[in-house]
């Protein structure tokens, strides 16, 4: 059996660097016998949005596409040049590669420590690493039933798409000092009006209420902001019948955030017409 030495380290998301909370998202692994240096990431993002409550995930799938690019592109130049003509130094870990493309002080995208030991083949063991520690936690099944974007679609996106309110909606980001989040729809009058549609449609009840306790936390950040806001949250709640109890407890901790309305799905209709109202007093 032909072994070589290999070492690998850990590409991390840190959405929001106070927090201390990360996911791996890609694996680097260098064999500098073979001059092989593979980058293996992921696009998925269920995890991620489920982590953390400001995630974008085409902003995401961009970074995550051009890191792939850089990283081929840096593993042709090993294989057609030598180590000192594209790097001016051997590295000695893949963490020593890894931060060549991305540095030390990035914000979100952060290595992890280099590790290593011996394989017969690094795309082999680069994919055991890929499926072990980042691809098995994308693929359990406890992720929504309905998404924000289908909860959005199918209940709330008639009452933003009024002529009477469509024409004053805008983006709107809110920034305070430890947390920002951009509303995709909000207006003014004298205060942003913010709305963020949630769905509590979970398999697991403790995903319910971990989501409300998140997105509490964050209504408590965005409250310390300077500009004056009232956050609406657009609630699709669980669906069968299922998870009630924890979908009432997730009522009660954002009820309990400063400044916010909460809209259930049965009164979709009625906040389209106050909505439409409150516009056009306002515009009045």
């Amino acid at each position: 059996m032909n072994l070589e030495p290999y070492s690998f380290c850990f590409l991390r998301y840190i959405h929001e660097p106070l927090s201390g909370e990360f996911a791996n998202v890609g694996v680097l692994l260098w064999a500098p016998k073979s001059q092989t240096l593979i980058f293996r990431g992921t696009e998925k993002f269920s995890r991620l949005s489920k982590f953390f409550a400001d995630f974008h995930k085409e902003d995401y799938r961009k970074m995550m596409k051009r890191i792939q690019t850089r990283f081929n592109d840096l593993s042709v130049e090993l294989h057609e040049t030598s180590l000192e003509l594209v790097l001016g130094d051997k590295p000695e870990s893949a963490r020593d590669l890894a931060v060549k493309i991305i540095p030390v002080d990035s914000a979100a995208l952060q290595w992890g420590l280099s590790s290593g030991g011996l394989c017969e083949s690094p795309e082999e063991e680069l994919k055991l690493l890929f499926e072990g520690q980042i691809e098995s936690h994308y693929n359990v099944t406890d992720n929504f039933r309905r998404d924000e974007a289908k909860v959005y679609s199918e209940v709330y996106r008639q009452a933003f798409a009024r002529e009477a309110v469509k024409r004053h909606l805008r983006k709107h980001r809110i920034v305070a000092p430890l947390a920002s989040h951009e509303f995709e729809n909000a207006w003014k009058n004298g205060k942003w009006n913010v709305y963020q549609t949630l769905s509590f449609d979970l398999i697991k009840p403790e995903d319910i209420r971990q989501k409300a306790y998140r997105w509490h936390a964050e209504a408590g950040f965005l409250s310390e902001s300077k500009d004056p806001h009232r956050l609406h949250f657009l609630l699709g709640g669980p669906q069968g019948g299922q998870n009630e109890r924890a979908y009432s407890d997730a009522r009660k901790i954002l009820a309990a955030s400063k400044d916010v309305a909460l809209i259930e799905e049965d009164e979709a209709v009625d906040f389209g017409n106050r909505l439409e109202q409150e516009v056009l007093l306002s515009a009045a």
